[in-house]
């Protein structure tokens, strides 16, 4: 298998992992002992820098997101230079939260960041975040 197509196989893990709100699988994907761990969930305001905050935060996800009956992929793009890729998604999502009055539906964009460690693609970099129409800002 290519590069491309190894890279390919992590970003889909790392969806499956997602949609299905697999908190060990998820971190199964991430390089925990690299230093420059960037991780930047839509629902928070600032990136988490260090394993162990994103240890934590996958472990209580579970107990937040109660499922994703919807989860498509519109778009992709992966590119990979030497141990070094990037993946670019945008997402068509549902997701339920528990306790919230209703649940959270649209397109998400995210972008990972991977190198290959040890012959193998590791995730270090996570980013979501959710289209802002800015059009009623100019009416």
């Amino acid at each position: 298998m290519s590069d491309k197509q190894d890279v390919e196989v992590l970003y889909k893990k790392w969806c499956s992992a997602f949609q299905s709100v697999d908190a060990p699988r998820m971190k199964s994907l991430f390089d925990q002992s690299f230093d420059g761990l960037i991780y930047q969930p839509e629902e928070i305001a600032d990136p988490m820098f260090n394993w162990d905050v994103i240890d934590k935060y996958w472990d209580a996800i579970p107990s937040i997101v109660e499922s994703i009956p919807e989860w498509r992929e519109l778009t992709s793009q992966v590119s990979v230079d030497g141990n070094s890729a990037t993946v670019y998604l945008k997402l068509q999502t549902h997701i339920e939260l528990i306790g919230a009055k209703k649940p959270l539906i649209g397109e998400l964009r995210v972008t990972l960041g991977a190198h290959k460690v040890d012959n193998e693609w590791k995730l270090i970099k996570v980013h979501e975040s959710r289209h802002v129409d800015l059009s009623d800002l100019f009416e």
